[in-house]
């Protein structure tokens, strides 16, 4: 397949495409350029002819959560999880493209006791914090672009994305899950995708690490796609 990747200077985004691009020809955006030696595409993702060229061609989009970077105000977060993920989704929509896999976070879900057993069917709950705010903006947008017929959505709700090694010997976060599996979980939902849904879909699913303390349960994807994540950090707790 075709797939473009966006938020691709992120170490995020970069574990992603090394995952994708051993199966499939990766087309990679970001706002800032990066040295790649796969096809990369500078954008903004503005409501232009250089985002409906950005999506030609394209079979599946997998579109990251925005992470701000030094110098970006809280503004700047909310208009690429808004107006830009709008047109984003639009453009593909327009060009095609058959499906969007668009990655998002837990953190909405904790204000819920912990000792709740949260899952897809319930509700997030987002402060007003751009952080927890943008990302359910952008989730409320994908759903109504799979409820008009637009696209088919998968919506991956991640817990807190790191490398084990990075954070070896550091106070266990519950919400841990290292890149690398949030990756080949992407590969595999792409691969997959067509067992899990039906025509023109929005489909949720929630992946952090699997322990005996994890925050959340990632029992629906692992059950679907027969995949634990490698990372346990259980030599963390």
């Amino acid at each position: 397949m075709r797939v473009l990747v966006t938020g691709a200077a992120s170490s995020l985004g970069k574990a992603i495409a090394t995952e994708l691009s051993a199966s499939h020809h990766v087309r990679l955006t970001d706002k800032d350029p990066f040295d790649t030696e796969l096809e990369f595409v500078q954008s903004d993702l503005g409501h232009d002819e250089s985002t409906d060229a950005l999506v030609h061609d394209i079979d599946v989009l997998v579109h990251l959560p925005y992470t701000p970077r030094p110098g970006d105000g809280q503004n700047e977060w909310l208009d690429v999880n808004s107006r830009r993920h709008y047109n984003l989704l639009l453009a593909a929509s327009e060009a095609g493209v058959a499906r969007a896999l668009v990655l998002s976070t837990l953190d909405p879900f904790m204000s819920y006791d912990a000792n709740m057993p949260v899952s897809e069917n319930w509700q997030p709950l987002p402060n007003t914090e751009p952080a927890q705010l943008g990302p359910h903006i952008a989730e409320f947008t994908a759903r109504e672009f799979a409820h008009s017929n637009a696209l088919d959505v998968i919506v991956l709700r991640l817990g807190h994305v790191v490398r084990a090694e990075e954070v070896a010997g550091q106070p266990y976060d519950p919400m841990w899950l290292d890149e690398r599996d949030a990756a080949e979980a992407v590969s595999r939902l792409l691969a997959d995708a067509p067992a899990l849904r039906r025509q023109r879909a929005y489909r949720v699913l929630h992946l952090q690490s699997v322990s005996a303390r994890a925050r959340f349960s990632s029992d629906r994807l692992c059950k679907s796609l027969d995949f634990t994540p490698r990372h346990s950090f259980e030599e963390g707790i």
